[in-house]
């Protein structure tokens, strides 16, 4: 098991029986966590799962993202486990494109005509996400691989950095744990909403595994399982806010409509009523 898979996520049941909705006081809410920042990744270099690969970036004009630096690490397509790796080389830094916070966390495309990838920026790494997994290189034989986690090498966290690390390990766990309570409680009697929130949470700890196990040094310094985790809290407090806008929306446009119906009715015969009886003008 991972450093950062401290223990199993609750399952359905059990968040429903101690979190539902109106039943402790005061509404469950999430400790109010930043994203990271661009600031964090630039002028270092980032490898895959800490050995493989190297990225690194840089500020752009504005505030924009460019990658200065960009080796990815494979197998080889004629010869599988053989390894190989494919330097891209552009005259200029490659530009990215910020395409929002879908889960709280900057996102940025890559257009790479052999290999288009989007990654997501953590504090001091990136989570790149690509759809097959692989980029085929052939002029170079090359399979490569870029998905996964970017971060500093597996092999250079100090003694020291570990029980920083192990720390920050704890209050990730218990800020996506909060994150998790508030959201079910915000979900009210959603049956629906509520089961596939528990199912996401409950695969969280697999998948996370997953991303991390080839990660350099993870059974010791857990700094995969970390930041994985401090996005997962992020991801459960975006779906939160999300959630909150929703209903603050729809109770809004109800009240609206409430106090429309209120409104009284205008009188049309108001002017028949107010016009002087008969005889009762100037004589």
């Amino acid at each position: 098991m991972l450093p950062g898979a401290l223990q199993a996520s609750p399952s359905p049941a059990d968040n429903t029986v101690q979190n539902p909705a109106g039943a402790a006081p005061g509404t469950p809410k999430p400790v109010g966590l930043k994203p990271p920042s661009e600031e964090t990744i630039f002028g270092r270099d980032l490898l895959r799962d800490g050995f493989a690969g190297t990225i690194a970036f840089q500020r752009a004009s504005g505030k924009g993202v460019e990658i200065t630096r960009l080796s990815l690490a494979g197998e080889e397509i004629s010869h599988p486990g053989v390894q190989c790796r494919v330097d891209v080389v552009a005259d200029d830094p490659i530009q990215t494109r910020l395409a929002g916070k879908p889960n709280g966390i900057s996102r940025y495309e890559v257009e790479i005509a052999a290999c288009p990838f989007s990654f997501d920026v953590l504090e001091g790494a990136v989570i790149v996400t690509r759809v097959p997994p692989t980029c085929d290189f052939p002029a170079a034989d090359c399979r490569a691989v870029p998905a996964g986690l970017w971060g500093p090498p597996g092999n250079s966290f100090g003694p020291d950095q570990v029980k920083q690390l192990e720390r920050e390990r704890g209050h990730a766990e218990s800020s996506m744990r909060t994150g998790f309570h508030a959201l079910l409680a915000k979900a009210g009697k959603d049956k629906v909403a509520i089961k596939k929130m528990a199912g996401e949470q409950a695969g969280f700890s697999s998948e996370r595994e997953v991303i991390c196990r080839n990660y350099l040094g993870e059974e010791v310094h857990g700094f995969c399982a970390l930041r994985i985790t401090q996005a997962r809290a992020l991801a459960l407090q975006t779906a939160f806010e999300e959630r909150t806008n929703l209903q603050t929306g729809s109770a809004k446009t109800t009240t609206k409509r409430a106090v429309a119906k209120q409104k009284p009715v205008p009188n049309l015969n108001s002017d028949s009523q107010q016009s002087p009886q008969p005889g009762s003008g100037p004589h």
